[in-house]
This record gives structure tokens, sequence and C-alpha cells, in this order.
């Protein structure tokens, strides 16, 4: 009895190892991991449905968005084009000469005669605006006064470009012509592709499944590498400058002279627990069956509890920060003093879990979107009657001295500590140095006139 009784409490305790494991991995994930954490599960684990519904979520229905047009009607890729220009509504335009010298690059100058340089850059000026070449070779000849033949082999050199998908003459080529530069041709995925990219489209996974014969599973994932693949091959020309956007995780907002935290996180609703294999599970007589949704169902909801734990546990350190540093949101004033331990102790939980929450974070306020870490800074010594200062305030002090300072006699670093000195507030000249160089403020001798 002694020996069952040992096992049962160390089958307890691993797995409540198991859910702190997991809450505190999803805790440590940003707005772009949790996302991509989310993406991977739905693909692996029945249980776990999604509904669609937001960008950058590739499910059956989001691909269906971004193809269906582009399939069903066989167009000239207008409406798709209409629907991928609202994501990168904020990228340069296509630029005709960039394009053709970035394609005409890859070719060696030697191996085609004038007459094929001036053929390549006719059909590089027919390219629609989403990179497929659309004329037919017929015309194609007549136009550029070359052969049939010639144009042939003009396009067949042009396809074998990149990006990859370059002179396709539809969404189905382009498509392939990635998949083959992958190694992915045969595969399940370029089947899917080739014979079925219209239930795609549609979102009719169980079409696919049963045409060749796959699990529900397998399509998810060929889907999800349908859905990585690019529809748009033109796009190459932005890449190169396209913005790094930094999508944040906590939004603060003043409601009613109250600043009130909420999370960036409204997409996770559409991942839900799916009823159809629930009801699966319940009428199933296959003990094997049910053992295994049953452990996918347990995932879901040990996922579920982690995600909520994530959300009280940001919400509960952002309102904490805010109360802290209500006068530099207001923007009345610079950051106060405040470290990561210190704000743990107030909301009595591990300092650790307040460095794993902050870890990679963005909060969007009034001053911008600033990382979480950012308004945390230890306190430096002012003084016995002195209200500690941090870091921002400190350089705030620099920059101001400088701005008063005689240009054609200059305070050097040591002026500078001791100026700051007299004022209660003890740093070494080393950190004054630091502090400077870190405003972009030159030194003395450089400041000199």
């Amino acid at each position: 009895m002694m020996k069952q009784g040992f096992q049962l409490n160390t089958t307890q305790k691993l797995k409540m190892s198991q859910k702190q494991m997991q809450s505190l991995n999803i805790l440590t994930m940003d707005q772009t991991q949790l996302l991509e954490f989310m993406q991977n599960e739905y693909l692996e684990n029945p249980m776990l449905e999604y509904t669609g519904g937001q960008d950058g979520v590739y499910g059956a229905d989001d691909i269906s968005s971004r193809y269906e047009h582009a399939i069903t009607y066989e167009k000239t890729y207008e409406e798709l084009i209409e629907e991928d220009d609202k994501r990168r509504r904020d990228l340069p335009d296509t630029e005709p000469e960039l394009v053709k010298k970035t394609l005409l690059y890859q070719l060696p100058f030697q191996d085609f005669t004038e007459k094929q340089w001036e053929l390549f850059n006719y059909m590089i000026d027919c390219l629609d605006e989403t990179g497929f070449f659309t004329m037919s070779l017929e015309e194609t000849a007549l136009k550029a006064h070359v052969t049939l033949r010639e144009a042939q082999q003009a396009l067949g050199i042009l396809k074998g470009l990149e990006p990859h998908g370059i002179f396709a003459r539809d969404l189905r080529e382009c498509l392939l012509i990635q998949l083959d530069f992958k190694g992915m041709k045969g595969t399940n995925t370029w089947k899917i592709v080739e014979e079925y990219l219209e239930d795609v489209a549609k979102g009719r996974i169980g079409t696919i499944s049963r045409g060749l014969s796959l699990s529900t599973a397998q399509v998810r994932l060929c889907i999800q590498q349908i859905a990585h693949l690019n529809p748009r091959p033109m796009n190459f020309v932005a890449a190169g400058d396209k913005n790094k956007y930094i999508i944040p995780d906590i939004l603060l907002k003043k409601e009613q002279g109250v600043w009130r935290a909420e999370l960036n996180d409204g997409w996770i609703e559409n991942y839900q627990i799916n009823d159809y294999y629930i009801r699966i599970m319940k009428e199933s007589q296959d003990e094997e069956l049910c053992l295994y949704f049953q452990k996918k169902l347990d995932r879901v909801r040990l996922i579920q509890e982690g995600i909520r734990q994530r959300r009280q546990t940001l919400i509960d350190i952002t309102t904490a920060i805010v109360a802290h540093q209500t006068a530099f949101f207001d923007g009345n004033g610079l950051l106060a003093p405040m470290t990561m331990a210190e704000l743990a102790g107030e909301l009595n939980i591990h300092a650790s879990t307040v460095s794993r929450a902050a870890k990679g974070k963005y909060i969007q306020c009034r001053q911008g979107t600033l990382l979480l870490r950012d308004l945390f800074s230890a306190a430096v010594s002012s003084g016995d009657d002195e209200a500690a200062v941090n870091a921002d305030n400190i350089k705030d002090m620099i920059s101001r001295l400088i701005k008063e300072e005689d240009r054609k006699k200059p305070l050097s670093d040591q002026k500078i500590t001791n100026a700051l000195k007299e004022k209660g507030i003890h740093v070494s000249r080393r950190a004054v140095a630091k502090y400077r160089e870190a405003l972009g403020i030159k030194g003395s001798f450089e400041r000199k006139l």
C-alpha cells in the first residue's frame, strides 16, 4: 500500500511539473512566437479547431481568402492583388527598372546574343504586377519579331530566375515552380497544388483527404506548406526595403482619465476545442481511440490554461508598472526607478516570472511602441534627503548641463560628475561618460568651439 501511495504522489508531482513548465514556456513567448506555437498545435492536434478571421494565421480558410478568386475565376489575379495590397500598403511601389536590373543581372552576359537580350527585356516589360507572364507565346513572338521557338526558349530561361515562380502563367504554375526548387516535386503537397488547389481555396479538406488517401492532419500540414509559398513573386522588389514591423503584445489606453492595459491577442479566440471530435470521443466504443483523443484534449486544456495565466500575469505586471510610471505615461516626467525584483515583491510572485513575462514583449503607448524591459531600471543614490533617480533621470540631467555649458569651456566628464554630486547624485566619471555616449553627445574636446 505504501508503494502504491508513493507512485501516486510521484505522478501528481510530474503532472504539476509539466503544467508549470508549459505555463512558463507560454509566458515567455512574445506575440509572434505564440502565434506560431498555436499554428503548429492546430496542425498537429485534431482537438484544436481554428475558426479563422485574422491576418497572419493560416488555416484552410485563410488560404481560401488569398487564392480563391485567382483559382475559381481564372482572372488576372486582380482580386488577390487587392487583398495583398491591403497587407502591403506601406511598402514602396514596384520600380520597373529595378525589376529589370534585378532579373537580368542573374543572367551571364556572355551566354546570350544581342537579340536574346532584347527579347528578355521585352518579356520582362510584359510581366503583370504580380510577376506572372500571361501573354501567349504566339503574341510574344509576333510583337518581339522572333520565332515561336525563340520565345519558348527565352521563357524557359526566365522561369529559372529568382524569385522562384516569376514568369509563371498562373497561380498553380507559380506554386509548382517553387515546390520544384524546394525539391518537393511529386510530394503530397505537390499533388494538392496540381490537382486540388480549388479545394484548398474552398477549404474542402475532406475532399482532398479522400482523394489522396491522406489523414486530415497530413492535409493540414500540406496546406501550411502551401501557405508559406509566395503567390506574388513581384514583391521581391520591395523585400529589401521592407520595414520591420513590431507587433505590440500590450496596448495601453486611457479611458475616463485612467490608464488601462489590454492584450493584443484577440486572435487567440479563434482557437477552440473541436466539438466534432468531442462528440466522436463520447460516442465511440474504441478505447484506444478515446484514449488518443483524451490525451489531445488534455493538452489543449493545458495550453488554454497557460494562455489564461499568461494573460493575467501580463495584465497584472503592466498595471503595476503603470502605477509606478503614471507621470511618464502622462507625458509629465521621466521613468521612475523600478526593478523587476521590487515589482515581483509587490505582486507576490518570483522575480524570474516578471523577467520571463517582460522578455521580448512590447507595449504600445503614447510614447510609441516600447520594450517592456526598458520600463525597468535600478535606482541610483541621490543622497539621504533626495528621492532616488534612475538612468533616464541622470541622462536628462547630463543633457541639460551640456546644453547650458559655455561652449568655449565645455564641461569635462569629471566636471559633470561633480555637478551631479552637488545635486546629490552619486555616480562615477566612467558612468557619466557612458551615459553621455548613449545620448550621442561627443566629449568635451570635440564640443569645444
